[in-house]
């Protein structure tokens, strides 16, 4: 809510949005030269600006839900062309545990919509090779990189994992090789386009960054022990989340475990047991009907079930070895993941739990499938619907999780702030407790109400 405050603050004032001295006066603080989040934080600012901060926040966490559950719903309707299957799918992405406590603590990996249109857009482009495909799918992979630096980087990877596979099943097929390199070639010559302002955001700051900039713990390397706190357990995919009002209790007893992970909010990654069984039921009727998995070079077997199905299996493995610690310690053997690779490619991402979105995402196109292998057994359209909507109600009960309302009153301001805003513009005040020892948020945010320069803001 500051945030947005201070881009509203900063432009009617003329003020450099990076560079903001009202925090940690006199000396101020400098957000990296360049936002390597452009086109948010241009939505923001002029949100912020025409409704407020805090319509703006709740406008970005509520459409977060819609359009996760539009664009799951567009792929699942893609690949299994049944509109009730989608539905499911939808609910499951969009209402899943992970994204609820995201947008209780941070509003960036909250934004989880952009991920099922981008993957979207990969098999548009695969079945219909063009120029065109290319753009939208740039379009879209440029959307996850508005938004969110983690799901960029996971988007990448799943991009690697779905051409080593397309390419890998096609791999009899000499002629389908030359009809979509050439595309998907153009496809990250757009991306890279689209994307060169964020880039050159990035390698400046970089470049610019200094110890003092670090002091927050948001340096551009981060520390190595980290990918073993802030990477998934055993039991982080199969127990409830914590907030749930009947199972949660049972939950709690784990979290800090080494079953479980330490972190509440990092840690809550369970799939749910309707969409497992349902993702299971997929994986059994598909084998049922094929008998194998894969036969290379059969005519018009790209876009059927077959290829679709095996696919999210594949990411769903993938994504869940992905989220894994950097190695694991079998009988003093170490057995190591990918994390710890990519840690050597990429040192500024630690929390490689985050794939459980990723997970989440494949289980909810594999619950789909199952959903619509049982449908195709019912002959009645209003029995499809009912099963349909058991299904749903099922699904919602597992990711529960209320009361309490997570909603804050922010209306109730101390009335020295008032006071304070009608007091002289050039002052500087002190909070106190100082809270030397880390941010104090709250303090922040009546600055949104009196408008004055404070000393507190930022850590030591």
């Amino acid at each position: 809510l500051w945030n947005f405050w201070w881009l509203k603050y900063s432009y009617l004032e003329g003020l450099p949005s990076n560079i903001n001295s009202t925090i940690v006066a006199p000396f101020g603080v400098n957000y990296f030269r360049f936002s390597i989040f452009p086109l948010w934080e241009f939505l923001n600012k002029w949100s912020s600006i025409l409704m407020g901060n805090i319509i703006t926040y709740n406008l970005e966490v509520i459409s977060s839900f819609i359009l996760a559950r539009l664009f799951m719903y567009k792929l699942v309707h893609f690949l299994t062309d049944n509109s009730l299957s989608a539905v499911l799918s939808g609910i499951i992405y969009a209402y899943c545990p992970y994204h609820f406590v995201r947008t209780w603590q941070h509003l960036g990996l909250a934004q989880i919509q952009w991920m099922p249109l981008y993957i979207l857009s990969l098999f548009l482009l695969v079945r219909e090779a063009s120029l065109k495909r290319a753009f939208y799918a740039a379009i879209c992979f440029y959307l996850v990189v508005s938004f969110e630096l983690h799901y960029s980087f996971f988007m990448f990877i799943v991009s690697a994992i779905f051409i080593l596979f397309y390419f890998s099943y096609k791999r009899f097929e000499r002629k389908c090789f030359f009809t979509n390199i050439k595309p998907l070639i153009a496809m990250v010559a757009f991306i890279l386009i689209f994307t060169l302002p964020n880039i050159f955001a990035m390698v400046n700051n970089a470049i610019s960054v200094t110890q003092a900039d670090n002091s927050g713990g948001y340096g551009l390397v981060r520390a190595f022990e980290d990918l073993f706190t802030q990477s998934a357990r055993p039991l982080s995919y199969f127990l409830p989340a914590a907030t749930h009002p009947v199972f949660g209790q049972f939950t709690e007893q784990f979290i800090g475990s080494n079953l479980y992970g330490l972190s509440l909010t990092e840690h809550t990654l369970y799939l749910g047991w309707v969409p497992l069984i349902l993702s299971f039921i997929a994986f059994r009727s598909w084998r049922r009907r094929n008998g194998h998995l894969i036969v290379p070079g059969k005519k018009d077997q790209t876009f059927n079930e077959s290829f679709f199905i095996y696919f999210f299996l594949v990411l769903a493995a993938a994504s869940w070895l992905f989220s894994q610690p950097p190695w694991w310690n079998i009988l003093g053997f170490k057995l190591y993941m990918p994390s710890f690779f990519m840690y050597k490619i990429a040192p500024i991402f630690r929390a490689y739990c985050r794939f459980g979105i990723v997970v989440m995402l494949a289980v909810a196109v594999l619950a789909g499938f199952g959903l619509k292998f049982i449908l195709d057994k019912l002959k009645k359209r209003y029995v499809k619907i009912l099963v349909t909507c058991l299904f749903s109600g099922l699904v919602l009960f597992e990711f529960w999780n209320w009361p309490p309302y997570r909603v804050i009153d922010v209306s109730a301001t101390p009335a020295v702030y008032s006071w304070l805003k009608g007091e002289a513009q050039d002052i500087t005040i002190a909070e106190y407790p100082l809270d030397a020892d880390g941010i104090n948020e709250m303090y922040k945010f009546y600055q949104a109400k009196h408008e004055k320069k404070i000393i507190n803001g930022t850590t030591p």
